[in-house]
């Protein structure tokens, strides 16, 4: 063996186990190193020997300790996990609420590089930039066959810097060259927000980032001078986030010095205490509120979920949550990796525990075991822990948040084989594209276009030749069961055309039974509140 893989081996074995004591001692758990971990300490670094020494081919050491260090978190909890250098600067940035680059939304189709939106506000929505632009060219090369990881490397740079673009253009004869420079992007955490009539806002929160609170701030001024008087809030597939976010967003309705939200660990030290108006706040509003969640409402989602519902301040329509209650905490590592280990459990202001079961289950049987309607039944609910709310309404624990009115959300598609092959080729985003591009006359007003645009016999036939050209099969029995379907989703494309994010959403509600549930609900909202 030659000194350079001597140095190789000594250095990583140093390595892992300086971390190990590190980390023991930044915890001030070393004392508690008894014989027991020290041996299995030691087991390890035996294998290390023994794998360096016989194993049959050169190993490729940084894959094999992150493995171990991922194995060994995954067996202490679900949610603790190692990061690599890589996803740090991702995760970084995405709940940083910025980056830097020139502000679009994309996907490969067809080989190539398609906006699918402009970031309102951004350089490329500056410059004219459109939905369903191709960018054929970076700074003169091809880009055509891109892939899609690769494309952050050639858009993303540093603010002022440059980035020569040529787009293809539907409806343009040639192509055209664009000089972009580069600035700060936010990356919004509203997904939709608007005025569903003319009393009743809506605001879809993605997930809790540094920018949330401001954001729904934002919003709820928005729509209170479009003369909202009750408001959904939807955390459906909001998979959480920063906790004092979530802090922020309860505390806007949740009047007075009340708690939120309170963590228990096994020690003193990671214990804390949430309170509504612990941040500051400008307003704390009192219209009837409708809470949307679902399955995929996780965290940060069900600490707002269970605040509000244990204040009695809103009405929560939807599925049972997902159950994540684990508090994390991130530590760096030495080479921009990080580690998450969970140091307490999250619990409402009734005292129910978030965290729903995971000892003895596996990583997949975890996720797959998520809450559903059995967990509403009167068998369920007798082996579950019982709370009050606090004007005395019963609520549940073991895991998760139960709304008060479930309601499983009905499939959008009755052909899903066929409809998932049109929206994952993107066909109807691009057949809507170019028909758009061709009526600007339909650009009037969101809810005027919603109530009187309604594809017709013609424009599906159209569409029909298009999937047949893009070489989709289309099976006519199929198409003809769902071509309901097929109307609101060119509908709602157009309307992504026209006012972005929010035509697109506005039109795609219409099909949703949850939230039409919820629109039934504010009678509910308004008497567990007390208001007049």
């Amino acid at each position: 063996m030659d000194n350079r893989r001597k140095g190789s081996r000594k250095l990583i074995i140093a390595l892992v186990i300086s971390t190990a004591i590190g980390v023991a001692l930044t915890h001030n758990v070393f004392a508690d190193m008894n014989k027991g971990i020290n041996s299995q300490i030691n087991k390890f670094y035996k294998v290390i020997q023994l794998a360096q020494m016989y194993y049959v081919e050169d190993i490729e050491w940084d894959g094999a300790i992150e493995g171990a260090i991922s194995g060994m978190l995954e067996k202490m909890d679900p949610h603790s996990v190692y990061i690599s250098p890589k996803k740090v600067k991702e995760n970084d940035e995405n709940f940083s609420g910025k980056y830097e680059g020139i502000g679009v939304r994309y996907d490969i189709i067809d080989r190539h590089l398609t906006v699918i939106s402009p970031i309102p506000g951004s350089p490329s929505a500056r410059l004219g930039v459109q939905a369903g632009d191709r960018i054929i060219k970076i700074d003169g090369e091809s880009i055509i066959g891109i892939e899609h990881d690769d494309v952050p490397l050639r858009l993303k740079g540093p603010k002022g810097s440059k980035v020569n673009v040529t787009i293809l253009r539907d409806g343009v004869a040639k192509p055209f060259d664009l000089t972009i420079v580069r600035d700060i992007i936010p990356i919004s955490t509203i997904g939709a927000s608007f005025m569903i009539d003319d009393s009743t806002g809506y605001i879809w929160v993605t997930r809790f980032a540094s920018p949330t609170a401001r954001e729904v701030e934002e919003k709820l001024l928005e729509l209170e001078d479009q003369n909202m008087q009750r408001l959904i809030l939807d955390l459906r597939e909001n998979s959480g986030g920063y906790l004092h976010e979530a802090v922020k967003v309860a505390g806007k309705f949740i009047p007075g010095h009340k708690q939120i939200v309170y963590t228990k660990g096994r020690t003193d030290q990671v214990e804390e205490e949430y309170y509504a108006d612990q941040f500051g706040r400008r307003i704390v509003r009192n219209y009837p509120l409708v809470l949307l969640i679902d399955r995929g409402s996780a965290s940060a989602s069900e600490i707002v979920a269970g605040s509000l519902q244990d204040y009695d301040r809103a009405v929560l329509v939807g599925e049972n949550s997902f159950g994540k209650g684990l508090v994390q905490k991130q530590f760096s590592l030495q080479d921009g990796s990080a580690v998450r280990v969970t140091t307490a459990k999250y619990y409402t202001p009734s005292g129910r525990c978030i965290q729903r079961d995971y000892k003895g289950k596996g990583i997949e049987e975890y996720y797959d075991d998520v809450p559903d309607s059995t967990w509403g039944s009167a068998d369920s609910l007798k082996k579950r822990p019982i709370f009050y709310t606090e004007k005395g309404r019963t609520v549940y624990g073991g895991g998760g948040i139960q709304p008060d009115f479930f309601v499983s959300r009905d499939p959008a598609s009755k052909s899903p084989e066929l409809m998932n092959r049109l929206v994952s080729e993107r066909l109807f985003f691009e057949f809507a594209n170019v028909y758009a591009s061709k009526h600007p006359e339909l650009k009037t007003d969101l809810r005027r276009f919603d109530k009187y645009f309604h594809p017709n016999e013609a424009l599906i036939a159209a569409f029909k030749r298009f999937c047949k050209g893009r070489e989709v099969a289309v099976d006519e029995a199929e198409f003809a069961r769902d071509v309901e379907f097929v109307k609101m989703r060119l509908k709602a494309e157009i309307g992504r055309k026209f006012w972005g994010s929010n035509g697109y959403h506005y039109v795609m509600l219409g099909n949703d039974n949850q939230f039409r549930e919820a629109l039934t609900h504010f009678v509910e909202a308004r008497s567990i509140f007390s208001l007049n």
